[in-house]
């Protein structure tokens, strides 16, 4: 048996799943204007499984809700969705986002041990005066209506025993009965047992079997009768009940399910036709509604194994931590200074299976890691739906790459970036005005497009809206405002837009609920860089804005270059690495600010110099006796000035102690170190950062 926390983890996982998959089908629903029958099927189970589990765990104000919602979804799912009238369709989708909303925020209370919100009358009043409007709505006639039930003649009569709890009366024409209650207190009982009606129809023809009360499709009254009585369902074969039962076992709100077998008297004193049954031998008690009946007589569909298991993400950070450490024992074992000279043919060999491996080995741990960047796409779908109403503008968000992999670590964190960027472009990029749209040759609907794509390296994940762009002449007046720029000083349109990304800058001039605030692209910022990424701005004027996050794919294990100066050793991400080359004095171009510049294919690119940079006590000065390495990041791109190349090597990253980390030396150019296979440490220089430090020193 699990722990406590273990069901509790795997009920928010399971919840938290479902909730998704929910706003998905109301999301598509919304937009079609209709829930599809399967949809309806689907959003019944979900909130069946929502309510069951949430009563298990004893959270009975989420237990109340589902239940409510499950409700709703059965009078739909019984009666299409024709009986919802088309004034009212608008209500029933809100409805259920504002029940996402309550559980996906009573799910985080679970999660941070806070206590839930026990007044849940206002919004469950909003769902029963929903409820009653479409039960108004739908009093008249269906377009289709359902197959017509038996005549009330054909159905045994109750007897006085049944309403004691004794075994209901039987039929000699129908002798294979199930006599089935529902959960006390779970409401609208005739449509529950019409709704078994209806399901039993799928495999049972209608002369096969009866039912009592036989008015339950249109009678509201008989909910009393079914609470005492229970619902009578009785069959002309074995089979069909057998197939009945386990339908019914998985049908909702069914709290007991018995079978019984007629069985004729010698001599009846009142009803030749109806006499009491004796409990079915197979079943005197009902399994529960989760069981599954060994052998159901017409073989009820199987489903095949699952695959798939859940497995904690600390268990994989342990997994990836060990594979590391194995990486860093295997540089250690082959590159021991113990073996320098000797000539070891078979040591050589085994080293090389062992690589091969440990690189295996590795491919493996990383990739159970992986998952898709789906589900946080597909959140950004509720995020424009909303702003389009709150904001009353009208826009589309198309998703391009959406199943690219990232590591999962890096899927739970890109979130608030994506979504910053989203509501960005939600907020200041579409046009309020749809003339102002259709005067500039535009759709009138806006286009948001949220991509991700896969470099092998890195995943890069973009932006994009078709809205009226950067104002640039606005954001510059804003950034001298607050001390940011200079009035004196001309910047290009580049060194503008990364204005957009200093804490505390925003363009709006009043607070709203989604900007103005002083948070936003400073939020995007930080959060991409934390993951060793990065975040590009571009737009045009007229034509919408563009931005753009460089994140690696994975953050524990990466190819770098080892290379020296002096007696320190750095590691470079190879991916940050486009060529190395060697140049004499001549080549230097120095600028009026006595930089050091060389020219590269047409362009001139500034050198910075490691060990001025770090102020190394040793290291080579002049740049004929060391190397020059090209290397990019983003739109950054600079030549950096180190001793030597040791080469390429598969390096762990290991992040530096909070203590040192409280520096900010990662402003430094630093992103962590790695362990070499001498047991040295090298650090890990990030690019970018390591520019913008060797520009700003201070």
């Amino acid at each position: 048996m699990g722990s406590g926390n273990d069901i509790l983890d795997m009920y928010l996982y399971e919840t938290n799943t479902l909730l998704e998959q929910l706003e998905s089908i109301v999301l598509a629903a919304e937009k079609a204007d209709v829930f599809s029958q399967d949809d309806v099927n689907e959003i019944f189970r979900i909130m069946h499984t929502i309510k069951g589990s949430s009563a298990m765990m004893e959270f009975d104000t989420l237990a109340t809700v589902g239940h409510r919602i499950e409700d709703l979804f059965f009078i739909i799912r019984e009666n299409s969705m024709d009986i919802v009238p088309e004034t009212e369709r608008p209500a029933l989708f809100d409805v259920m986002f504002q029940s996402i909303d309550y559980f996906r925020g009573e799910m985080e209370k679970i999660e941070s041990d806070q206590p839930l919100d026990k007044n849940i009358d206002s919004f469950l009043a909003n769902i029963n005066s929903l409820i009653a409007k479409i039960q108004s709505g739908g009093s008249e006639p269906a377009p289709t209506p359902a197959p017509a039930a038996p005549q009330p003649a054909e159905a045994p009569a109750q007897t006085p025993e049944a309403s004691t709890g004794e075994a209901p009366a039987g039929n000699a024409d129908f002798p294979y009965m199930l006599q089935i209650f529902f959960d006390e207190g779970c409401g609208m009982e005739h449509l529950r047992a019409f709704m078994l009606v209806t399901s039993i129809r799928d495999f049972c023809m209608d002369s096969d079997f009866i039912f009592t009360p036989a008015d339950v499709e249109t009678n509201a009254e008989t909910d009393e009768q079914v609470i005492q009585n229970g619902f009578l369902v009785l069959f002309k074969n074995r089979e069909d009940r057998d197939q009945a039962s386990t339908v019914v076992e998985t049908a909702g709100s069914i709290r007991s399910c018995q079978p019984f077998d007629y069985q004729p008297k010698p001599e009846p004193e009142h009803h030749p036709n109806l006499e009491k049954p004796a409990p079915a031998a197979e079943s005197q008690h009902a399994p529960a509604p989760s069981a599954s009946p060994a052998n159901t007589g017409t073989g009820a569909p199987q489903h095949a194994k699952e695959s798939l298991i859940s497995v904690n993400l600390s268990k994989l950070d342990q997994l990836a931590a060990v594979v590391g450490e194995i990486v860093i024992t295997e540089s250690m074992v082959t590159s021991s200074p113990d073996l320098k000279g000797l000539k070891l043919d078979t040591f050589t060999k085994s080293a090389r299976q062992l690589r091969k491996l440990t690189d295996e080995l590795q491919d493996v741990s990383m990739s159970l890691r992986m998952v898709s960047v789906s589900a946080t796409f597909q959140k950004m779908n509720r995020i424009v739906r909303d702003m389009c109403k709150k904001l009353g503008k009208q826009a589309k968000l198309n998703l391009i790459g959406e199943n690219t992999e990232v590591d999962k670590t890096i899927v739970d964190n890109i979130g608030d970036p994506i979504m910053h960027m989203v509501r960005n472009s939600m907020d200041h990029g579409i046009e309020e005005n749809v003339e102002d749209r259709i005067a500039a040759g535009k759709d009138p609907v806006g286009t948001l497009t949220l991509s991700a794509r896969d470099t092998g390296s890195e995943v890069i994940i973009e932006i994009s809206d078709d809205g009226q762009g950067v104002n640039y002449d606005n954001v510059l007046k804003k950034a001298i405002k607050n001390g940011l720029a200079s009035p004196d000083v001309e910047y290009s349109h580049r060194e503008i837009l990364n204005f957009l990304m200093m804490p505390g800058f925003s363009t709006n001039v009043e607070v709203t609920e989604f900007s103005g605030r002083g948070v936003g692209m400073d939020v995007v910022k930080r959060g991409v860089e934390e993951l060793g990424g990065n975040v590009t701005i571009t737009s045009e004027p007229g034509r919408g804005m563009t931005t753009t996050m460089r994140i690696p794919l994975t953050m524990a294990i990466m190819d770098g270059m080892e290379v020296s100066v002096g007696k320190s050793i750095f590691t470079i991400p190879i991916n940050n690495i486009r060529q190395s080359f060697k140049v004499t004095a001549k080549d230097i171009i120095h600028d009026s600010t006595n930089g050091e510049m060389i020219k590269l294919m047409d362009n001139f690119y500034p050198i910075v110099r490691t060990r001025d940079l770090y102020q190394l006590e040793d290291g080579h000065t002049e740049v004929e006796d060391g190397i020059l390495l090209w290397l990019e990041a983003g739109e950054r791109s600079y030549c950096l000035f180190v001793d030597e190349l040791l080469g390429e090597q598969q390096v762990v990253v290991k992040q530096l102690p909070a203590y040192v980390n409280s520096y900010n030396i990662k402003d430094y150019g630093i992103n962590g170190c790695t362990l070499l296979g001498d047991g040295s440490i090298s650090i890990i220089l990030d690019v970018a950062n390591l520019y913008s430090k060797a520009h700003n020193p201070y």
